[in-house]
Parts: structure tokens; C-alpha cells; sequence
């Protein structure tokens, strides 16, 4: 099995799991028998999965309506564009979880280096939508089970490298769990999705240097996972942002400023691994 193959396999098995589980969830999509992850699902459960136009307001739309009605929903959109159509109706799911009505909804969106960049999806969604982002193939699974069984909406952002990797499936975690893929003393990097592999790499060349690095993976930016961020920087006192998550940024500030022994460092979401152990070794240099 390939490693594109053993990742949809796990979307395809958390969404099975979903569709025979209580409440019923529903998955919609424009491309469900031809999408690897969907494909299948049509037929093993007519009633709640189906084929809608392409239109991604609509789809959006449909599936808040079951999640008002006590179901829950599953959207598969077809890339990270096709988000920015839902934005409002994501907006009101939002609005209506808020105002304590529970809306259990799942939006699940390839994204990769053209555009769908997690920063710019938070920056376009209320606080009340939840944004996750698996790292690795192992957590692809773990990830949407932990979406699904989180009883909000939730954008879940599935980057095309990672669904191409192969690994087992990691334990499972709730939604807002960080995971520490990497310990080290000298600085702490925080990353989310692609970022993280850029993050991991950097620490292998680092440590040739003789600086060890932690490697903090969000897994998701809402709900965000400060307590683990702040531990590890806490520990090392110097911390170093892949992409623009201001939240992680702001909870590393008030929870571990007085340890804090370089300013807050950013690189960009889509850097490489050269460009984040430049900004560790200049984290360094304070």
C-alpha cells in the first residue's frame, strides 16, 4: 500500500466509523465515488451519504442544516479555493454554535503550498470555527476522528504532502491536543501541517550542530493547545513560530514571558527547513 493509498484508507475508515455511529452523521460532497477517501462510502450507506453539485455555498449549507437538526455532517470540498465560497455560511455555523445551539460539522479541505495556508482560513473564520491540521499520515486519521467527535464545526485542512506519506495510525488525541514530535534545550519551533515536517528536518540538521530542538505540532490552531506551547518554551526560552499563528504566539507571551531569552521569531508557513534553522540559530545569537 502506498502512502496515498494507507491516508485515504484512514479518512475513508474514520468516516465509516462516523457513518455507523450515533448521532448519524451525514457526508456530502460534489466528487464522493471519485474522491479516494469517499469512495465506496455511497454504497454501503445510501441514505446518509451524498452526491450535491458543485457548489460550495451549498454544500456548506446543507450541511449546517442537518447539523441544526441534531445530525451531523461531514463536507468534502475539493480544494483549499473552494473554502473561501463556504466562508459565510462556515461564519454562521459558527454564530449558531455560539449562541449554544450545537452545530456538528466537518469541513475537510486539501490545501497545500497554493494558497490554502492555515493562517489565512483563521484569519477569514470566527473564533468559534475550529481549524485542524494533521502533520503527518499517521495523525491523518486520529485528526478527523477527533473533528468528529469534537460537536462543533470544524475545518479540518488535509495537505496533499502529508495525504502522499505513509504511517500507521497515532493514538488518538482530542481536538486541541498538541503533540511534542521532538525534545531539545536550546529553542522550541511550532508548527502546524506542512510546517511541521520543515520544522522536523531543521532539527536534524541542527543537532549535526550540537543545538537540540523541540518540535511542537499544534494539530490544530482552535481549539489551540497553550499549555503544551508554553511548557515547552518555558523550558528552552526561545520560541520560533512557523506561519503566522498569533494565538500560539500570544500564549507564549503571557504564559512563559519573565523565561523568555529572545523575542518571539517567525518564518513563513511555507519556509524550508534551511529558513527555519537560520531563525533558530539567530533565536540563538540573543
Amino acid at each position: 500500500m502506498n502512502g496515498s493509498q494507507a491516508a485515504h484508507r484512514a479518512l475513508s475508515q474514520a468516516l465509516a466509523g462516523a457513518l455507523s455511529g450515533a448521532p448519524p452523521a451525514h457526508v456530502l460532497g460534489e466528487a464522493v465515488e471519485l474522491s479516494p477517501a469517499t469512495r465506496g462510502l455511497m454504497a454501503a450507506h445510501p441514505d446518509r451519504v451524498h452526491l450535491l453539485p458543485a457548489a460550495d455555498a451549498t454544500l456548506v449549507g446543507v450541511g449546517v442544516g442537518l447539523a441544526l437538526s441534531g445530525q451531523a455532517a461531514v463536507v468534502e470540498l475539493a480544494d483549499a479555493d473552494a473554502l473561501w465560497g463556504a466562508v459565510p455560511q462556515l461564519s454562521e455555523a459558527g454564530r449558531l454554535h455560539s449562541a449554544e445551539q450545537p452545530v456538528s460539522l466537518v469541513v475537510r479541505v486539501p490545501c497545500g503550498p497554493d494558497g490554502g495556508t492555515p493562517e489565512r482560513v483563521a484569519a477569514a473564520l470566527p473564533d468559534s470555527v475550529a481549524i485542524a491540521c494533521p502533520a503527518t499520515a499517521a495523525d491523518v486519521g486520529p485528526v478527523l476522528r477527533a473533528a468528529l467527535r469534537a460537536g462543533r464545526p470544524v475545518v479540518v485542512l488535509e495537505p496533499r504532502a502529508v495525504l502522499a506519506e505513509v504511517g500507521d495510525d497515532a493514538d488518538d488525541l482530542p481536538l486541541g491536543a498538541a503533540r511534542v514530535r521532538r525534545t531539545g534545550v536550546h529553542a522550541t519551533v511550532i508548527a502546524l501541517g506542512d510546517g511541521v515536517r520543515a520544522a522536523l528536518a531543521a532539527a536534524d540538521s541542527l543537532a549535526d550542530q550540537g543545538i537540540e530542538i523541540d518540535v511542537v505540532d499544534l494539530r490544530s490552531l482552535r481549539p489551540l493547545d497553550a499549555a503544551t506551547v508554553a511548557a515547552r518554551v518555558h523550558e528552552t526560552g526561545r520560541p520560533v513560530f512557523v506561519g503566522a499563528v498569533d494565538s500560539a504566539v500570544l500564549a507564549v507571551v503571557d504564559a512563559a514571558f519573565l523565561r523568555l531569552e529572545s523575542p518571539p521569531a517567525r518564518v513563513p508557513a511555507d519556509a524550508d527547513a534551511t529558513t527555519v534553522a537560520a531563525a533558530v540559530r539567530a533565536s540563538l545569537s540573543y
